[in-house]
């Protein structure tokens, strides 16, 4: 009994081999692909990477041994089914390596340099070679969204220098309002406050359309209030909000003017806020802090008793109330 075990089992075998042997190397790999395409549905990553990477190697091997035709297509897409279950299994080591494979069919495909170098620089821990990857695509093209993208990765390197560069040369490329904030940064980092400030007057100059120059406007701000010029600082916001209204914006200038007593000009943009944010509690706050501030202490307690009831504000409010009614 145990013999004719054997024996049946050696004839499987054997018609197995010869099964495989009559098939060609061609229809091997479309079957390695299929079974690639189960593997990744079931989640079996390893398996279904492998699976895909051995039927391109079955099919270059037709081109080679049969003479089939080279379908770049059908390699194409087992490379990018490969890169697939390598990144859902979280092997990006050999992520990065069938990114190469798929850069050889289409070296101009920029979205493959890119996911190379966020790989490297996200997963692998590794920015200069990810800095490498996408200045040899400049070689090939030279991009807004390249150079920008290097200009991101020597800044997270804090290689500001280089970064400065690389976003300059992004802005020749396109005048992009993110840019200029971050070349203004980097000079702002590099100690050239005039520099700084110059390349946000010389992006005003390419008349931006009214939405990016309300940003820029605050991103100028910004930059004069890490410059101590908070007179140019609000300059900019006020500039910005008229142009683009923004609660947040007037509530920082309603803090700036308070806290250096312009009153008025306070009470302006209050107005403002809650026009646009009616019971504002932030607005009404500082009208109360204006009113008592000046004296004005029945019409402060008005305000502060519409606080009671607020979380950020109840306490103070309260103790307002208290002061007031124990003169």
């Amino acid at each position: 009994m145990y013999k004719k075990v054997i024996i049946v089992s050696v004839l499987i075998v054997m018609i197995y081999s010869l099964l495989m042997a009559e098939k060609s190397l061609e229809r091997i790999a479309n079957e390695l692909a299929a079974q690639g395409d189960t593997f990744f549905t079931e989640g079996n990553f390893t398996e279904a990477s492998k699976n895909f990477e051995n039927a391109v190697q079955k099919l270059n091997e037709a081109v080679e041994k049969d003479g089939i035709p080279r379908d770049n297509d059908k390699i194409s897409l087992w490379l990018t089914n490969a890169y697939n279950s390598y990144t859902n299994g979280s092997d990006f080591e050999n992520a990065v390596r069938v990114l190469d494979e798929r850069k050889k069919l289409t070296p101009t495909k920029y979205d493959l340099v890119k996911d190379q170098a966020i790989i490297y620089k996200k997963y692998l821990n590794n920015i200069p070679k990810a800095i490498e990857i996408l200045k040899a695509y400049e070689d090939i093209k030279q991009t807004f969204n390249n150079e920008k993208r290097i200009g991101s990765y020597y800044l997270a390197l804090e290689d500001y220098e280089n970064s400065l560069i690389w976003y300059k040369k992004a802005y020749e490329q396109k005048q992009d309002s993110k840019v200029i904030k971050n070349i203004a940064t980097l000079y702002l980092k590099l100690g050239d406050n005039q520099a700084a400030v110059k390349a946000y007057e010389d992006f005003i100059q390419t008349n931006p359309r009214e939405s990016v120059l309300a940003k820029t406007y605050k991103n100028m701000g910004a930059l004069y209030e890490e410059l101590k010029n908070g007179t140019k600082a609000n300059e900019c916001y006020e500039k910005s909000n008229a142009l683009k209204y923004d609660n947040n914006i007037t509530l920082l200038l309603i803090m700036k003017y308070y806290d250096n007593k312009y009153y008025n000009k306070a009470l302006e943009k209050i107005a403002l806020l809650l026009e646009n944010k009616p019971n504002n509690s932030d607005a009404i706050y500082y009208r109360a802090m204006i009113k008592f501030d000046r004296g004005e202490k029945d019409v402060a307690k008005a305000d502060f008793t519409l606080l009671l009831n607020d979380s950020k504000y109840k306490k103070v409010a309260q103790g307002f109330i208290e002061s007031i009614e124990s003169e």
